[in-house]
């Protein structure tokens, strides 16, 4: 079946601001990219609705979900939240339409599940808030879309699924949450020695693989034959969650590895082959055009379309009219403003 596209307006424009690593276009950028490509059909593009309070407890602790419903109330007690939630520190920062933002995300993530059920994949781009934890926000994350993700579909009798993280940071949320879940399989790639500086091992239900700064194509490509493929081949998933990992990318101004976009999108494509079932999400990455491009070479390759040599000048407009707090133009790679790969 033909994939899907989901995401919601509220994605579409940053909400942090300053020098925040996510004080950036993205997701918006990435609509109006495909949208100047023609790569969008109407009747593959769906906007979930915001989970409720209730579904929100499925996995997050009372307390946590009622300090994130009274974030921006200006009576409430920012010591309270900052040091027994996490929110309002310097990586979580409190913004306009907190709650309503990440109870969407989660609305949304169970949306691209569903919708996935129907052996198709579907692309959630705004998703990846893999550090989220039941009782406090982490890592730039409020909520957990991936855990919900997967326990939606245990919930609905499925009884493999495969997490697959290419994120330069480890998916620790994810991880801890499915720990002593034999029906989950964690696969982690990500930079050693950085933040969380977790996944340094494996276990029973998660696979880790920290590795060094500058890890390029070669050592992905040697991983991915040797070691990831040959697990998901002997779980023989049902379904597949990957975190697609656009701060793996070399020029990312937080990480430290070195892929490109070509062997990145082919990792992602080897792995969505282990299953019929496949939610795939748009994760980290903090530069800007990496981002973009990568997303749209994923969503160009899931549909088929081939990748141009050189793009249209709408699309280029959209390259070009970005910025980055973290990343001075004259760090700005010409190909970043005039190709996909």
């Amino acid at each position: 079946m033909t994939p899907i596209l989901v995401s919601h307006p509220i994605f579409h424009t940053p909400r942090h601001t300053g020098r925040h690593p996510l004080a950036i276009r993205r997701v918006g950028a990435l609509i109006d990219f495909l949208k100047a490509l023609a790569w969008l059909p109407p009747d593959q593009y769906r906007e979930g609705t915001a989970a409720d309070r209730e579904t929100l407890l499925a996995f997050h602790d009372v307390a946590y979900v009622d300090a994130l419903m009274r974030a921006n109330n200006p009576d409430i007690d920012q010591k309270v939240l900052r040091e027994h939630f996490k929110i309002g520190t310097l990586d979580n920062p409190i913004y306009p339409d907190l709650f309503e933002r990440t109870s969407l995300l989660v609305g949304n993530a169970i949306f691209a599940a569903e919708l996935a059920l129907q052996k198709r994949h579907v692309f959630f781009v705004p998703g990846g808030t893999h550090h989220g934890r039941p009782d406090r926000a982490s890592g730039f994350c409020f909520t957990n879309d991936p855990v919900f993700t997967i326990r939606h579909w245990l919930d609905k009798g499925l009884q493999r699924i495969a997490y697959i993280d290419f994120d330069a940071h480890h998916g620790d949320g994810v991880e801890d949450a499915f720990t002593a879940d034999p029906r989950v399989l964690c696969v982690s790639v990500h930079e050693k020695k950085r933040w969380p500086n977790s996944g340094l091992t494996h276990t029973p239900t998660a696979l880790n693989f920290p590795v060094p700064k500058g890890f390029d194509d070669t050592g992905l490509n040697a991983l991915l034959a040797h070691d990831i493929l040959p697990a998901l081949d002997h779980f023989s998933p049902e379904a597949l969650f990957v975190m697609s990992g656009a701060d793996a990318l070399h020029g990312d101004p937080l990480c430290g590895l070195a892929l490109s976009i070509p062997a990145l999108r082919g990792a992602l494509l080897e792995v969505l082959q282990r299953a019929p079932i496949g939610v795939i999400v748009g994760g980290g990455g903090y530069n800007p055009w990496n981002a973009v491009r990568h997303w749209a070479a994923l969503w160009a390759a899931l549909q088929g379309y081939s990748i141009p040599t050189s793009l249209p000048p709408a699309a280029r407009a959209i390259l070009e009219g970005l910025e980055a707090p973290r990343i001075p133009k004259a760090r700005i790679a010409p190909e970043w403003l005039t190709r996909l790969d």
